[in-house]
């Protein structure tokens, strides 16, 4: 397996094949769904760092993977509320008459769902990204587990040989 191993949070470090994902992943949540462009790389990264798991290119310790599932499920888990709170920004609110009150209710709609950089589209393209990095992680920890078990068995077989000696 090459690649890197991740440990607790701060001492993240993506693996050389890994490029921008990790990264990208952790800043576009930080930034959040106001920005479409962090939440685009929210989505890419989740997909990429699957990918990079996938391909045995990293691994997680069991540390580091609980920090980084507790990371996503608070978000997936804040995710229902957060689209119910946007969803009703999508209905045009009653703000009076005037054409100032009636362009300030469209101008909520647009913001909330009006095209594909609002804040809905942005929050499913975060938790679509969200999830694939949470399967990421499971993989991860796997491909950590499987390292550990093999360098484990190598070392054991270098023990047997120096004490048959």
């Amino acid at each position: 397996m090459s690649g890197a191993q991740f440990g607790a949070p701060g001492s993240f470090t993506p693996p050389p094949a890994a490029g921008d994902a990790g990264t990208n992943f952790l800043s576009g949540l930080l930034e959040g769904p106001a920005d479409s462009e962090a939440a685009q790389r929210v989505s890419d990264g989740g997909h990429h760092l699957k990918s990079l798991a996938e391909g045995g290119q990293f691994a997680v310790n069991e540390e580091g993977f609980q920090a980084y599932m507790k990371a996503c499920d608070f978000f997936l888990d804040g995710f229902g509320r957060m689209i119910g709170d946007v969803s009703l920004l999508s209905t045009a609110a009653n703000m009076g008459s005037s054409e100032y009150a009636k362009s300030v209710a469209a101008f909520n709609v647009k913001v909330a769902d009006g095209d594909e950089e609002s804040l809905i589209p942005n929050l499913i393209k975060m938790r679509d990204g969200v999830h694939q990095a949470r399967e990421a992680m499971v993989i991860a920890r796997k491909n950590y587990r499987e390292t550990e078990d093999a360098h484990s068995m190598t070392f054991a077989q270098l023990n047997k040989g120096l004490q048959e000696q």
